[in-house]
């Protein structure tokens, strides 16, 4: 019983002790550190850019004007400036544009450009025809809003 007692105690270094040495703590820091690295240039490469974000944004402004105008039997326009894109309402009395409750989407450090500075929305569904083009270190994006 004893023989066996001895076999199955766990060997220890040279010096007694029973703990890890420097080299083995350092390799598995190494190792964690690589994984770390990898896995962070993982979650960075699949975020999106500002430019992907810009081209969401202004075309659900599009998309809900387009149907805000259906709804409410209004015309609207997406004013597009240097940077930003607004929503405007015809009031129908005064035929007087106005600030639409539909909410300004504002851009820096990106080019954008647009066959027509303002796009209208008819209630009918009718949109001007225009390419809305947006350009962020090499990437371009574009749509038109009348095919939305």
């Amino acid at each position: 019983m004893e023989k066996l007692v001895e076999m199955m105690k766990i060997p220890t270094s040279t010096t007694g002790s029973k703990g890890f040495t420097l080299v083995e703590l350092l390799i598995v820091l190494l190792i964690i550190g690589v994984i770390t690295t990898v896995a962070t240039l993982s979650i960075n490469a699949a975020r999106p850019s500002q430019a992907q974000l810009l081209f969401n944004q202004l075309k659900n402004q599009a998309t809900l004007s387009q149907q805000t105008a259906q709804l409410k039997n209004i015309n609207l326009r997406i004013v597009i400036s240097e940077n930003q894109s607004k929503v405007e309402r015809l009031n129908p009395k005064t035929h007087a544009w106005t600030i639409s409750k539909i909410p300004i989407v504002k851009w820096e450090n990106i080019a954008i450009s647009s066959d027509e500075p303002k796009i209208l929305i008819s209630p009918n569904g009718y949109t001007t025809p225009s390419l809305i083009s947006f350009i962020q270190d090499g990437n371009q994006y574009q749509f038109n809003p009348s095919l939305l």
